[in-house]
């Protein structure tokens, strides 16, 4: 695969991401995202180069062709935005890597509309557009950690 995109989820689960990452190798689950990220670490799962079923759509656009990154959910606040900064540091590096666009990214119910995911980030921002002020550095996406 060569990534066309960048797909958003939050993990919806306490867990940090080397917990999530150990719980999947366990699994046999390691086909679900390629990054995991919280709040101290980015963990890579999968290389770039290979597809993971992460909208539970089939063979769509989004599993086959997008960058799949699971932002870890935390009942800290501070915690939780300090993995969505880690995360957003790590979308602007995958951007300038692969030539893509805000266009290019997109949340898990873009492909699959039955899910609210990422669920926090919809919670905070209501709108892609909003969270997508964050990756394009306005002010008004900001949020202080």
């Amino acid at each position: 695969m060569t990534p066309k995109g960048i797909v958003i989820h939050n993990t919806n689960s306490p867990r940090t991401a080397r917990e999530l990452a150990e719980w999947m190798k366990k699994t046999d689950e390691a086909r679900g995202c390629h990054y995991f990220v919280d709040s101290s670490e980015t963990i890579q799962m999968m290389p770039l180069s290979w597809s993971v079923f992460n909208t539970g759509m089939g063979n769509d656009f989004g599993n086959t062709q997008c960058i799949a990154i699971e932002i870890c959910t935390d009942p800290s606040e501070r915690k939780y935005l300090a993995a969505q900064s880690r995360a957003m540091e790590l979308i602007k590096d995958l951007m300038a890597k692969y030539h893509l666009t805000e266009s290019d990214i997109y949340f898990h119910r873009d492909f699959n509309p039955n899910v609210n995911c990422p669920a926090q980030i919809l919670s905070r921002y209501k709108t892609k557009q909003g969270f997508l002020q964050l990756v394009k550095g306005e002010p008004n996406g900001q949020v202080n950690v």
